[in-house]
């Protein structure tokens, strides 16, 4: 499902954690924009703890984590903060 290294992997493995926590599989539709909007302050499944910890990994590998479709599979993508925050802005469903 994933070709991300190094500390972005970090990343990804505990959004996928988080995903099967509180969602019960491994990769939630939207994931990616509900955790944010969680970091952003609209907190409503995760813990304090939960959220620190995913902007220190976000903050550590410098980007986020994304699910995408490359030749008809889902893949996760690690996308540079910058690049991020205007697909957040631009695509955001919630």
């Amino acid at each position: 499902m994933s070709l991300i290294k190094g500390p972005a992997q970090n990343l990804a493995d505990y959004m996928i954690k988080l995903s099967l926590k509180h969602h019960n599989t491994e990769w939630a539709m939207g994931l990616e924009f509900e955790l944010w909007n969680e970091m952003l302050g609209d907190q409503d499944i995760l813990s304090s703890a939960e959220i620190n910890e995913l902007k220190e990994l976000s903050k550590w590998c410098g980007g986020w984590i994304t699910m995408t479709f490359v030749s008809g599979k889902e893949t996760l993508e690690f996308m540079l903060l910058d690049d991020w925050k205007i697909k957040f802005k631009n695509e955001n469903p919630l």
